[in-house]
C-alpha cells in the first residue's frame, strides 16, 4: 500500500491526529484562508534520513535507485560534496546534529547498549534556541533519546512544539507500528502487528508532517522530518519499479524505501509551493551516517558509499560522508545550482539556522555558520579540524574487516587540511589517544578513497592529528551515558 492508499486506509482510526493524505491539497477556499502571511525570518525544513549513504541518491551518483525530486533538489540548490555525518552510528550522529556539538563535546557519544536511550541530559537543541525566538516547531519520525514513555527526555521539552513518531530506537525499527507518539500522548494503530499491517508508520508521519505544513499561522516554522528509511528491515508498502528485476528481495525492497523517501521529499516541496511558502524556505536533505549492511542488504550491489571506502559504523568517508543538499529558490539566486566542495559536519546546523533566524548560537557550540556558503555572500569560516569519535555498541561482519578486525575498539579520526587521521584504541574503552594507539593517515586531496596509509612518511602529521584527538575529547558526565530505561519498545 503506497501513498495514494492510504487515505483508505486510515478511514475510522477517528484518534489519529492527521487529516489529509499525502500528496493531496487543500480546497482553493482553505488554501486561502490558511496561507500565512510571508516572515521576514525564513522557514526551514530539515530532512534527515536513516543510513542512506552518499552515493544512493542519482545526483550522487547512483545508477539502480531513482531519486529524482532529491536530484532536482539538488540541481536548484547546492549540492555538498564533503559533507559529514557527526559520527559513524544514529544516537551520536543526531545527537550532534540537534545540539551544535561534536561528539568528543556532546551529551550522547554511543549508540545506546541493550536498545535503552541515551538521554541529551537537557542540552538545547537548534529546535530550543528557535523556538524561544517565535518560531512553530515540530518533529516527526524517530527522535531516539528518551524512554517509550513521556517524560523530561521527550521531544517536547528540547524545543518542538509538536512531536509525532517514534520516541526510541527500537521502536523504529518496525515499519508497522503498533502505536506511534502525538506529543505526550502514545495513539494505537489498529491491526498493525510491528513488521506487518495495513498502515505504513512513515506514510502516517508523513500526513501528520503536511498538516502541520498546512496550519494557518504567521509564526515562521522548523519542521524536523526523521523517518527511519532506510534503515533495516528493508520493508517498504509496494516494490513499484523494483519488483521483477530479480535483484535479492531484501535490496529491491531497500531501493523502494529510498524512493519513497524521494517521493515524501518531493510531497513536501510541492506543499511548500502549493501554499506560496517555497521563496521563504530553506530546506535542507541529509543523512545520519554512512549505509548500512543489515537484514540481507548489500550495499556494495549499490555501490552505497560512492566511491569512498567503509560503512556505518566505519570512520572511512564511506562511514560518515553523505549527501548534504541545501535548497531555497528565494533566497540562494548567487549559489543555485553549484557543487560545494566547503568540508562541513553536521554540528554546523545548529548555528547556520541560529544565523539565519537571526538568533545568537549557544556560548558552548563547535559549528560554524554555512549562510555565506550557501549564500555566497559574507566570509567562509573553515574549522581547524572536524571530529568523529566512535564509541558503539554493534558491528557487522563488513565493518570489521574492513577496519582488520579493530572494529569493536575505541577510534576516533579527525580531518585538517588535506590530512585524515584515523586512530584505534586497544579496547573497546575510551582511553586518551597516545601510546597504544595506532594510526593510519590518508592524504584526501590525492587519495580520497583512502586507499594509502601514510602515516609512516608523515611522523609530525600523525602527531598534530593525535594531538587535535586530545583536545577534542572531554570526559563526559558519567550520567550522561546512562541508558534511560522504560517500557519495551
Amino acid at each position: 500500500m503506497g501513498m495514494g492508499g492510504l487515505a483508505a486506509g486510515a478511514v475510522g482510526v477517528a484518534a489519529w491526529p492527521v487529516s489529509r493524505a499525502p500528496g493531496t491539497s487543500a480546497a482553493p477556499e482553505e488554501r486561502d484562508a490558511a496561507s500565512p502571511v510571508p516572515a521576514r525570518r525564513p522557514n526551514f525544513i530539515v530532512v534527515l534520513a536513516d543510513d542512506l549513504g552518499y552515493g544512493q541518491l542519482g545526483c550522487y551518483g547512483q545508477q539502480k535507485i531513482r531519486t529524482p525530486r532529491i536530484d532536482r533538489l539538488a540541481a536548484e540548490g547546492l549540492r555538498f560534496t564533503h559533507a559529514y555525518a557527526a559520527a559513524p552510528v544514529c544516537a551520536p550522529a543526531r545527537a550532534s546534529l540537534l545540539t551544535g556539538l561534536h561528539s568528543g563535546h556532546a551529551p550522547v557519544r554511543r549508540n545506546p547498549p541493550q536498545g535503552q536511550d541515551l538521554p541529551l541530559q537537557g542540552v538545547p537543541t537548534f529546535a530550543t534556541l528557535l523556538r524561544e525566538s517565535g518560531y512553530r516547531t515540530g518533529l516527526f519520525g524517530k527522535w531516539g533519546f528518551g524512554p517509550d514513555q513521556a517524560g523530561p527526555e521527550h521531544p517536547n521539552s528540547y524545543g518542538f512544539e509538536e512531536f509525532f513518531g517514534y520516541l526510541t530506537h527500537r521502536s523504529a525499527h518496525y515499519y508497522y507500528p503498533r502505536a506511534l507518539w502525538h506529543n505526550e500522548e502514545l495513539v494505537p494503530v489498529p491491526g498493525n502487528q510491528g513488521e506487518s499491517g495495513m498502515l505504513f508508520g512513515p506514510d502516517l508521519i508523513m500526513r501528520r508532517a503536511l498538516d502541520f505544513l498546512r496550519e494557518p499561522n504567521r509564526e515562521p516554522f522548523l519542521l524536523t522530518l526523521t523517518l527511519p528509511l532506510p534503515h533495516a528491515p528493508s520493508a517498504a508498502p509496494r516494490l513499484g519499479e523494483y519488483s521483477g528485476l530479480g535483484w535479492d528481495p531484501e535490496d529491491a525492497a531497500h531501493a523502494a524505501q529510498i524512493t519513497l523517501l524521494d517521493t515524501y521529499v518531493g510531497t513536501l516541496v510541492d506543499e511548500l509551493r502549493t501554499q506560496g511558502l517555497d521563496e521563504n524556505t530553506v530546506v535542507i536533505f541529509t543523512s545520519d551516517n554512512g549505509p548500512h549492511q543489515e537484514r540481507g542488504v548489500h550495499p556494495d550491489f549499490f555501490q552505497a558509499a560512492g566511491p569512498f571506502r567503509g560503512l556505518k559504523r566505519n570512520l572511512y568517508e564511506g562511514g560518515i560522508r553523505v549527501p548534504f543538499i541545501a535548497w531555497a529558490p528565494g533566497m540562494f539566486q548567487r549559489t543555485a545550482g553549484t557543487t560545494v566542495e566547503h568540508p562541513t559536519a553536521h554540528y554546523d546546523l545548529l548555528t547556520t539556522l541560529a544565523d539565519f533566524a537571526e538568533v545568537p548560537p549557544p556560548d558552548a557550540t563547535d559549528g560554524f555558520s554555512l549562510r555565506p556558503v550557501f549564500t555566497g555572500e559574507g566570509e567562509v569560516s573553515v574549522h581547524p579540524y572536524l571530529y568523529w569519535l566512535r564509541l558503539h555498541v554493534g558491528s557487522t561482519p563488513a565493518h570489521r574487516a574492513e577496519e582488520d578486525e579493530r572494529g569493536l575498539n575505541v577510534s576516533a579520526a579527525v580531518r585538517f587540511d588535506r590530512w585524515k587521521l584515523i586512530g584505534w584504541g586497544p579496547s573497546p574503552d575510551y582511553s586518551r589517544p597516545g601510546p597504544g594507539w595506532t594510526y593510519e593517515l590518508y592524504d584526501l586531496f590525492d587519495d580520497p578513497w583512502e586507499s594509502e596509509d601514510v602515516a609512516s612518511r608523515q611522523p609530525s602529521v600523525v602527531e598534530r592529528g593525535a594531538a587535535y584527538m586530545r583536545e577534542a575529547w572531554v570526559p563526559p558526565d558519567l550520567t550522561q551515558q546512562r541508558p534511560v530505561t522504560g517500557a519495551p519498545a
